[in-house]
């Protein structure tokens, strides 16, 4: 079937968007008659051929730019491609194996850990190649599957949440990050680790110095933590999961960090924050990591306003640097900069950035709807 988009599908598609919203297509009522999961075709106004892929209820989700067969050895081969990519950039044992869109597998998320791997399904076309992609890390020598198909991307979709093994039955394993060891676990938030920060993480080590004291705000299993302490900080961390916080526990354990070099407080962060700028307290670096606060733009004033708020305190705590975070793909790099600096200004602090990270390069920028993580390493004086 052939569906015809107007001039912003057009041009998203080729910005490299490649997500259409029915909104965008012209000839609706052919849209609405497809099943969904099926494979149709788009075209510009004008009979331009501009990709295939899969229907879904409100959207189409492009897998291809060329006319190519969407069938089993479409998905095997770029699943090997992606897998390759990795290897090429000198991943080895743990990492995103495969990231939606920009591998050509739009709406499928994998993530390597050892020899255990978790997958996201948000795209109705892809769920009838669920056996084909475990066989295909079955055949990459992973020995457990474990799918988490929930939350709001797969609300989204419009498609039931799924969550269980489809392979194997191994719940946790743990991984390398440089120096520091790490639980994971498949039960956790999101797919048991944010590989994302992996370059961010590391990053900080650079910038601990022994007996440093250090916050780590929102550090769900003390990824960053770990990396403070085995540099010799003594750290803070903050937390609303009991869960999450007590595998970071377990973290410090295994990378051998004296219990007096760290503690763990489960609450609200923003809360917490307030209370410890009210008593003085001070930490020569503090960072901030927290979830999401606008998954769409619907959400983007009240994001700006919680992103100021926090930044705002954690720079009153800060007494040599600022390590923020933002996960919200609506915020520009260059509107979160701004944010950043404006809330230090705020709060009666000079801010320097010393850095700008990104997400890891497992996680593959290829168009401004691929790109969401933003981390500022930032040097902060008294004004």
């Amino acid at each position: 079937m052939k569906l015809y988009v107007d001039f912003g599908g057009y041009s998203a598609i080729e910005k490299g968007n490649l997500i259409i919203p029915r909104e965008n297509i012209l000839n609706k009522e052919d849209f609405d008659k497809i099943e969904v999961g099926e494979v149709v075709d788009i075209y510009s106004k004008r009979g331009k051929f501009l990709g295939r892929g899969f229907k879904n209820p409100a959207e189409v989700r492009i897998m291809t730019l060329r006319k190519e067969e969407l069938d089993e050895n479409y998905f095997r081969e770029k699943i090997v491609n992606a897998n390759n990519y990795r290897l090429e950039l000198g991943f080895k044992d743990t990492y995103r194996m495969v990231y939606t869109q920009s591998d050509w597998l739009n709406g499928l998320v994998i993530d390597k850990f050892n020899e255990l791997s978790t997958i996201q399904i948000f795209n109705y076309g892809i769920e009838k190649y669920r056996d084909v992609i475990v066989e295909t890390l079955e055949s990459l020598g992973i020995d457990t599957i474990y799918e988490k198909s929930t939350g709001r991307n797969r609300k989204r979709a419009k498609l039931p949440e799924v969550e269980g093994y489809l392979l194997g039955n191994k719940k946790e394993t743990i991984i390398r990050e440089g120096e520091a060891k790490f639980i994971v676990r498949i039960d956790g938030q999101k797919t048991g680790f944010f590989l994302d920060q992996r370059e961010n993480r590391l990053e900080l080590e650079k910038f601990i110095k022994p007996g440093d004291r250090v916050l780590d705000v929102f550090c769900y299993t003390g990824g960053f933590s770990v990396h403070a302490a085995i540099r010799g900080a003594y750290v803070t961390g903050i937390d609303l999961s009991k869960k999450a916080l007590s595998v970071a526990e377990q973290n410090m354990e295994i990378n051998n960090i004296p219990k007096d070099r760290y503690e763990f407080i489960e609450g609200n962060a923003f809360e917490i924050l307030t209370d410890l700028a009210d008593r003085g307290e001070k930490y020569d670096v503090v960072i901030l990591d927290p979830p999401a606060f606008a998954q769409s733009k619907k959400y983007l004033k009240n994001a700006i306003r919680g992103y100021h708020a926090l930044n705002r305190l954690g720079a009153k705590l800060a007494k040599r640097m600022l390590v923020t975070c933002s996960c919200s793909q609506p915020i520009e790099p260059d509107a979160f900069k701004a944010l950043v600096i404006d809330a230090c200004l705020k709060a009666r602090k000079w801010a320097k950035i010393i850095k700008i990270g990104s997400q890891a390069p497992d996680h593959p920028i290829t168009s401004k709807g691929t790109e969401y993580l933003k981390c500022l390493f930032l040097g902060v004086e008294e004004i």
